[in-house]
C-alpha cells in the first residue's frame, strides 16, 4: 500500500503545467485546471497519508485513508476524461504515456481503498 501511494506523490509536480494553461498563454485547454489543481493538492497530501498509515490507528484515520485513495482515483478518472476531450498539446506530450501514467495512478489509489477493507487491516486501525 505504501508503495502505491509513494507511486502518486509525483502528480505534485503538475503544479509546474499550469504556466501551459491557455489562460496562462499556453496551449493546454483550460479544462486541465481543476485536475492539475486537485493533482498537486492531493500529491502534497501524500507523506501526510503514508504517516497516518504507518503511526495512527483509529475510525477516523482508517476512514480518510480510504476517502483520500478514492478522491485520487476518481481525480485519475477524472484527468482521463480531460485528457480524452482536451489532449495535452504541450511540446513532449504523448498521449499514450499520458494515458499510461494517468490510469496506473488511477488503478493504485483504488486497488490501496479497497485493500483497506480487508479484515486484517480493518482490525489494525479498528482495534
Amino acid at each position: 500500500m505504501t508503495i502505491m501511494m509513494v507511486l502518486t506523490f509525483s502528480r505534485a509536480s503538475v503544479a509546474t503545467y499550469f504556466p501551459h494553461l491557455e489562460m496562462y498563454g499556453g496551449v493546454d485547454a483550460n479544462a486541465w485546471f481543476a485536475p492539475w489543481v486537485s493533482d498537486t493538492i492531493l500529491g502534497l497530501l501524500v507523506p501526510v497519508m503514508i504517516y497516518l498509515l504507518w503511526r495512527k490507528t483509529g475510525t477516523k484515520v482508517w476512514a480518510g485513508l480510504i476517502v483520500y485513495n478514492a478522491l485520487g482515483a476518481f481525480d485519475y478518472s477524472h484527468g482521463l476524461a480531460t485528457q480524452w476531450h482536451y489532449p495535452q498539446m504541450t511540446e513532449g506530450s504523448v498521449s499514450a504515456v499520458i494515458y499510461t501514467a494517468i490510469g496506473l495512478g488511477m488503478i493504485f489509489n483504488l486497488t490501496v481503498a479497497l485493500m483497506m477493507f480487508r479484515g486484517d487491516i480493518m482490525r489494525h486501525f479498528l482495534k
